[in-house]
């Protein structure tokens, strides 16, 4: 299912249109009470969602914020997210970073320039936002969205040899 934002954001002192589409990729319920004092149970296990996220407008922080408005912030988010939350994910599964990556980019061609080939960019998840999301009790929500997005599977290959270099999986092992 998608879920359309259209939730103006202040960029600056100026408040500009901001369009976001949200699609469910994967959800895992958690453990029956999501509030209190998570980080002493032992037993808990938080809800989470994984979403494509498609900006339709490009305003500072617009898919953060968008998520937020929600109610559903991005994990590892610490001025737009809840800190608490956080804190469980960073301790318990070792999320050390955001959790939002851009998975794939569209740029479409340019005026003027006869060349009319968009370009097309994927960046597959780094091997630290993979480790958490195939991690203990994870493994269901990780199937699920591989079923509606495969490309999350997708290895690093750079064609052209740009930052990361042809080499790049076989030096990193």
């Amino acid at each position: 299912a998608t879920v359309t934002i259209e939730k103006p954001l202040k960029v600056g002192d100026i408040e500009r249109t901001a369009r976001t589409d949200f699609t469910l990729l994967a959800s895992a319920a958690g453990s029956d009470d999501q509030r209190g004092d998570i980080e002493s149970r032992p037993d808990f296990v938080p809800a989470c969602s994984l979403v494509l996220c498609e900006p339709k407008t490009g305003r500072t922080h617009q898919i953060r914020r968008h998520a937020y408005a929600l109610g559903h912030p991005v994990l590892g988010d610490t001025e737009h997210g809840d800190s608490k939350v956080n804190r469980w994910w960073r301790n318990n599964r070792g999320l050390n970073r955001l959790g939002l990556h851009c998975f794939s980019l569209h740029l479409p061609p340019v005026d003027g320039i006869d060349d009319d080939s968009c370009v097309q960019c994927v960046a597959p998840l780094s091997p630290e936002l993979l480790d958490v999301l195939k991690g203990d009790g994870m493994e269901n929500l990780w199937k699920e969205a591989l079923k509606r997005e495969p490309g999350l599977s997708a290895e690093f290959v750079d064609l052209r040899g740009g930052s990361f270099g042809r080499n790049y999986i076989e030096e990193k092992q």
